[in-house]
C-alpha cells in the first residue's frame, strides 16, 4: 500500500471516527436532557405523593385551640405529629405570641413563614425539612425524601430537592443552590412553598461513556458479528413479547416457576421461597421475567399468568418435603387481589401447604399502590380466614407509610435491595435501616431484607437484629429440582457456598 493510499485511509477512518463521536455525544446529551426532564418529574410526584399529609396538617395548624398556658395546644400538636407521616415536631402560635411545641422540654426556634431544609448536626441524626405559616411549623423527617433521591439517581444523572436557595442531595447533605449543576426542575404541585426536584446531567460522566463507547469501533466488524451470534442463539430474547405470544404460552404450558431461597440472618436456615415466573419460549429459549411481565400486565394477562403459576407451583410441591412453618412467597397483582376469584385461585395450593404444615405469602409490590375502593380489603380478609399471609414487596421504592402499612395489615415486609448494596457506602441508608427495623417491631411486621450478595452484608444485617434475608448469596433462582437438591443437601446451612449458576438464568 503506497503511503498516500494510508494516508487517504487514515484521514477517512479518522473523520468517521469524529463524526461518530460528535453524533454519540450529541445523542448522550439530547438523551441525558430528556432523561432528566422525565425523571425529575416522576421523582416529584413521588415526593408530592409523600408530603401531601404533612402540607394537609399544616393548613391545619390555625384551627388548634388558642391557650397562654400550651396544655390544650401541646396535646394537640403531639397527636399531630403521630398522625402524620413524616413530621418529627410541630410548633404553633398561642394566644399572646407565646410558642407551643409538641414536646416538653423543646423550645421552637424563631420561625418564618415558608419552606427550608436542616442539615444534619444540631441534634438532628437525618436532615429535615421545614414548613412553616403564620400559625405554627411543622418540622418534617427528610431521610425518606432522601431515600426517594437517592433510588431515583443513575449514573447519568444526579438528584436533588430544592427548597428556597438550597437543595437536598442524594447523600442527604444540604448544599447552596450554587453548588449544584443546573438542571431539569419539576415542582411539587400540592407544596404550601416553591419546592421542586431537579434532575441534572452529569457530563463528565455522559462524555467519558461516550467516550468509552467509541473504542468499541476499532472491533466493529467483531462487534457485529458476536452480536449476530448472539441474537441467532436468543432468537431475538431481548426483544419485547407481545399479549399473543403470551396467551399463547400460558395455553402451550410454556411458563414454569424458579424457586430462590429465603434464610434465617443467624445461621442461614432456609425458612422459605420466593416462586419467580420463567417462560421457556419455542423460538426464543429461556426470556427474563422484565420481558414479558409487563407486557401481561398491559395486555390484561397478569391475572392469567398468575392463576397458571398459582396451579403449576402446587402441582410441582407435591413432590418435595418442606420444613414446618415454610413460606411460599408468589408476586400478585393489585388487579388480582381485587378480584374474589383469587380465594379460588389459591385454594388448592393453600390446602397442599396447609397439609405441609406451610403457608401461602403473596407479595404485593409497593410500585402499585393497593386502593381502597378496588375491593381488595374483603378479598384479603377471605385470604386471612384461609391461612394466607401478605408481604409488602419493593418496600422503600413507592409509597407506602406507617398509615398504609396499617391500613392494608401486612404481615411481611421485603426491603428493596437498593438499600442493601448501599450498606458501608451511604450511611444514611444504613440509618433508616435501622429506623425501619424499630418501625416493623412496633407494628409486628416481620422484614425480609432483598438483595444480600455478600458474607459481609449477611454479618451486618445479623448484628442489627434482621431475621430473615434473601439474595445470591445464599441462593440463585433456580428450578424445583435444583432447590431441592440444595436445600436436601444442606447447603443452606453451610452459607458460605451458594450456587453458582443453578437452575440456568438467574
Amino acid at each position: 500500500m503506497s503511503s498516500s493510499a494510508g494516508a487517504a485511509y487514515a484521514v477517512c477512518a479518522g473523520l468517521l471516527l469524529s463524526l461518530t463521536l460528535g453524533l454519540a455525544l450529541l445523542a448522550t446529551g439530547l438523551r441525558a436532557q430528556w432523561l432528566a426532564g422525565e425523571r425529575a418529574e416522576f421523582v416529584a410526584g413521588q415526593l408530592n405523593w409523600q408530603l401531601s399529609p404533612a402540607f394537609a396538617a399544616l393548613a391545619r395548624l390555625d384551627a388548634l385551640p388558642p391557650g397562654t398556658d400550651c396544655g390544650a395546644q401541646a396535646q394537640e400538636l403531639a397527636e399531630l405529629v403521630q398522625r402524620t407521616s413524616l413530621v418529627r415536631f410541630a410548633a404553633a402560635r398561642g394566644a399572646g405570641g407565646v410558642v407551643c411545641a409538641s414536646r416538653r422540654g423543646v423550645v421552637a426556634e424563631p420561625f418564618e413563614s415558608g419552606a427550608r431544609l436542616l442539615p444534619t448536626g444540631n441534634g438532628r441524626m437525618v436532615p429535615g425539612l421545614r414548613l412553616a405559616n403564620a400559625a405554627g411549623m411543622l418540622e418534617l423527617d427528610a431521610g425518606p425524601l432522601v431515600a426517594q433521591l437517592a433510588l431515583a439517581e443513575r449514573e447519568s444523572l444526579k438528584m436533588s430537592l430544592q427548597v428556597g436557595g438550597e437543595v437536598l442531595v442524594a447523600s442527604g447533605e444540604v448544599r447552596p443552590l450554587g453548588a449544584e449543576p443546573v438542571g431539569e426542575a419539576s415542582w411539587l404541585p400540592s407544596a404550601p412553598e416553591r419546592i421542586g426536584v431537579l434532575a441534572a446531567p452529569q457530563w463528565s460522566a455522559l462524555v467519558w461513556q461516550a467516550l468509552r463507547t467509541q473504542w468499541l469501533a476499532l472491533l466493529l466488524a467483531a462487534a457485529l458479528g458476536c452480536g449476530i451470534a448472539w441474537g441467532v442463539r436468543r432468537g431475538g430474547g431481548g426483544r419485547k413479547a407481545t399479549g399473543w405470544e403470551i396467551a399463547e404460552g400460558i395455553r402451550q404450558k410454556e411458563f414454569f416457576a424458579h424457586y430462590q431461597p429465603i434464610v434465617t440472618a443467624s445461621n442461614g436456615e432456609c425458612v422459605g421461597v420466593e416462586v419467580l415466573a420463567r417462560w421457556r419460549h419455542p423460538v426464543q429459549g429461556n426470556v427474563r421475567s422484565e420481558v414479558f411481565i409487563q407486557t401481561a400486565i398491559d395486555a390484561g394477562l397478569i391475572v392469567a399468568l398468575t392463576r397458571y403459576l398459582l396451579r403449576r407451583v402446587a402441582e410441582e410441591l407435591q413432590q418435595i418435603v418442606l420444613p414446618p412453618g415454610f413460606m411460599v412467597g408468589i408476586n400478585i397483582s393489585t388487579e388480582h387481589l381485587a378480584l374474589p376469584e383469587l380465594l379460588d385461585d389459591c385454594r388448592a395450593l393453600v390446602n397442599l401447604l396447609r397439609d405441609k404444615q406451610a403457608q401461602l405469602v403473596l407479595e404485593i409490590s409497593e410500585r402499585a399502590p393497593l386502593q381502597e375502593a378496588s375491593g381488595a380489603q374483603k378479598v384479603i380478609n377471605g385470604l386471612r380466614q384461609m391461612g394466607v399471609r401478605l408481604a409488602l414487596d419493593d418496600f422503600g421504592a413507592g409509597y407506602a407509610d406507617k398509615a398504609y402499612l396499617s391500613r392494608w395489615g401486612f404481615d411481611y415486609l421485603k426491603v428493596e435491595k437498593g438499600y442493601v448494596s448501599a450498606l458501608g457506602q451511604d450511611s444514611l441508608k444504613g440509618n433508616i435501616l435501622d429506623g425501619l427495623l424499630l418501625s416493623s417491631n412496633e407494628m409486628g411486621v416481620q422484614v425480609i431484607v432483598k438483595g444480600v450478595e455478600t458474607q459481609g452484608q449477611q454479618s451486618y444485617l445479623n448484628v442489627k437484629g434482621f431475621e430473615y434475608l434473601q439474595g445470591f448469596y445464599f441462593g440463585k433462582p433456580m428450578t424445583l429440582n435444583h432447590f431441592r437438591q440444595w436445600l436436601y443437601s444442606g447447603i443452606a446451612e453451610s452459607r458460605g457456598r451458594p450456587p453458582g449458576k443453578t437452575g440456568g438464568e438467574g
